[in-house]
């Protein structure tokens, strides 16, 4: 059995080991990573507001007016209740017309249905034509309303 003093001295020498091994600062290397992760080049476009020309819907406003009246379904809650109402929905047209970040900016008044209901609708839309300015295709912002209107 070792002495009290020879303990004492060796658990100090251990901390002491310790403590130089676990106290080095490591230094990050000055040399650029080699992998990061890049968003997308679309994702790191600007969205705009106003465009040139606006993005729309394949075969302009009277296809989108169609559209919405063949894939529109009423939900049965609203029809039972009689609700009716506006939602609008905003969301982006890519570069490419693709239509992503859906959201309801104002929704149908106590018919939550009916809002999810639009956001569906738009999320079988077709590609649209992407907004442009100056020719060239941007990212936009596009609101759309969507009327729910009992006959």
């Amino acid at each position: 059995m070792k002495s009290g003093l020879q303990q004492l001295i060796l658990i100090c020498a251990l901390q002491l080991v310790c403590k130089t091994v676990f106290s080095q600062v490591i230094e990050p290397s000055r040399e650029p990573d080699t992998v990061k992760y890049i968003p997308a080049i679309e994702e790191q476009e600007p969205i705009y507001d106003v465009v040139d020309e606006p993005a729309e819907f394949p075969g302009g406003f009277t296809a989108l007016q169609k559209y919405q009246a063949e894939n529109l379904n009423y939900p049965q809650v609203a029809l039972e209740n009689g609700l009716q109402g506006r939602c609008y929905l905003q969301f982006i047209v890519t570069n490419k017309g693709v239509i992503t970040n859906i959201e309801v900016k104002r929704g149908v008044p106590d018919c939550p249905e009916c809002n999810k209901e639009a956001i569906r609708m738009v999320k079988s839309m077709p590609q649209w034509m992407p907004g442009k300015i100056n020719g060239k295709p941007v990212r936009s912002r596009f609101i759309l309303p969507v009327t729910f209107k009992l006959n």
